[in-house]
């Protein structure tokens, strides 16, 4: 267990981890309950890398595989599938778990994967780009370590897990300021209700059902 705030020991781990696997592409995966810090500490992370070490790092989130908002309206129970957005079953892991193939599979080739557009709230696709020349690709997001299917499938195709722990007093506070900044509750009486009722219980579900880590990283 380390502090989030010891970049330059975790950049050593990656570094190492490198070396080891040369020439092949090392695959992290940084889990974490919604509001973790996860965003903010792995594109941290993937600078380090990149611009200090010269290792060419990408980051491939997971929240540019969130369905989009006319496909939920598909789902058997569509006003459950809006009201739950963000839980696992709102995101399309197949798609996710196939593009992760792909970046391990040699030769390497240059891909292209989703972003999410905050403003828009849907995925805008090919707005990241992992080039051929990318040593590093960090997986970024809350169910990256699930054991559900087909999330499991990323737990055997990474070289590591890392979690960011959190206290949950501090994430709630977090995702409240969030949901009321970008516009995803019209006032803080609805920001709390959708804390409570689908992030805090998404929190749970993923520090309950996801595989072990090989690092937790305190916050």
């Amino acid at each position: 267990m380390v502090n989030i705030d010891d970049i330059n020991s975790l950049v050593a781990r990656i570094e190492s981890l490198t070396v080891g696997k040369c020439p092949n592409r090392v695959i992290i995966s940084i889990a974490g309950v919604p509001g973790a810090g996860k965003s903010t500490f792995v594109q941290r992370l993937a600078n380090e890398l990149t611009t200090k070490r010269n290792i060419k790092t990408e980051i491939l989130p997971q929240d540019g595989f969130h369905y989009y908002r006319k496909e939920l309206l598909t789902f058997e129970d569509p006003q459950l599938a809006i009201d739950r957005r963000g839980a696992p079953f709102t995101f399309n892991a197949r798609k996710y778990v196939s593009l992760v193939k792909q970046a391990i599979t040699k030769p390497y080739k240059d891909l292209y994967g989703p972003s999410f557009d905050h403003e828009l709230k849907n995925p805008k696709e090919n707005d990241i780009s992992i080039s051929s020349d990318v040593v590093v690709v960090l997986l970024e997001g809350n169910y990256v370590n699930l054991k559900d299917e087909p999330w499991n499938e990323l737990h055997q195709l990474v070289d590591e897990s890392w979690l960011i722990n959190t206290d949950l007093g501090v994430v709630r506070d977090r995702l409240i300021k969030r949901h009321l900044e970008a516009g995803i509750a019209a006032n803080e009486e609805e920001a709390i209700s959708r804390v409570d009722l689908n992030d805090l219980k998404n929190a749970e579900y993923i520090m309950n059902y996801s595989f072990s880590y090989d690092l937790v990283i305190n916050s």
